[in-house]
């Protein structure tokens, strides 16, 4: 059932990625890096299915391993967006509930690899999108995510979210270039700053060190998109690692095959395989 917190959450969303420069706003690596352990040989000639796709940023790099069928869906008017950026690819785009896994299951059946990456955290209920998760995955099949960390993330938990409950009741333009614009600049230069830093000091420590190595390899546009991404939704839970152990818990995973990575210090990537 849909619930109406998702469904907003899902339309502050769209006006975000329905705005979006390019095909993918993420480079190669950086999918890559977001889907690992997956590879392009382990995805070649599967069928997978994202969960929350948005404007199809990570479909856009998938499609190039080659899977045997390649499927998004999204609640939002950004599948609207992602069906004109991926025009002549391989990939089906469905709008849907990705909570409401009886419905996907009817309509599009289970998948040899499932994923959602930066999705579960906003919705009402992470839970029931890692249900999803699970059950959208074949027996014997995998499945993957990716979410914001409680651990590592004090100065965005202080700081940032205070700011994002009031900021996503604006204007969606007034939001993304009065606020996230302006902020985007101190945190493009305190990124750069930190990998200027540790190429002259190797060792040292500053607050969300390990994010900022990894985002100051990018442009202001993207430090802007990003600024912006965190400041339009109206939910965002900040997991905690335990929350993932229980969530791995479940009867349906191989106890053998689950896997938990703090990535970039600042967010847990997990999954393993649905028991055959």
């Amino acid at each position: 059932m849909k619930t109406s917190q998702d469904q907003q959450t899902a339309d502050k969303f769209a006006t975000s990625w329905n705005s979006v420069y390019d095909a993918s706003v993420y480079t190669p690596e950086q999918f890559a890096d977001w889907i690992a352990p997956w590879d392009e040989t382990s995805v070649a000639g599967q069928s997978v299915l994202e969960l929350g796709c948005g404007s199809g940023a990570l479909l856009f790099h998938l499609c190039r391993w080659k899977p045997s069928r390649l499927v998004g869906v999204d609640l939002g008017d950004s599948v609207r967006r992602a069906g004109e950026l991926l025009a002549g690819q391989s990939v089906e785009i469905e709008r849907g509930d990705l909570t409401d896994h009886a419905d996907l299951l009817q309509r599009l059946g289970p998948f040899d690899r499932v994923y959602s990456i930066g999705v579960l955290h906003h919705l009402k209920e992470p839970e029931r999108g890692v249900d999803s998760l699970i059950a959208m995955t074949r027996p014997g099949g995998h499945f993957h995510g990716w979410v914001y960390a409680h651990e590592g993330n004090a100065v965005v938990r202080y700081i940032v979210d205070p700011l994002r409950k009031l900021a996503n009741r604006l204007p969606w333009r007034f939001n993304k270039y009065l606020i996230a614009l302006p902020l985007a600049l101190p945190f493009f230069l305190y990124s750069k700053t930190c990998r200027l830093l540790a190429a002259m000091l190797p060792g040292l420590k500053l607050p969300m060190m390990n994010y900022m190595l990894w985002i100051g390899k990018r442009d202001l546009r993207f430090h802007h998109h990003v600024a912006f991404d965190q400041l339009v939704t109206p939910v965002t839970h900040y997991i905690r690692r335990e929350r993932v152990v229980r969530w791995l818990s479940d009867p349906r995973v191989d106890p053998d095959s689950r896997y938990i990575v703090f990535r970039n210090g600042n967010g847990w990537k997990f999954g393993g395989r649905r028991n055959a």
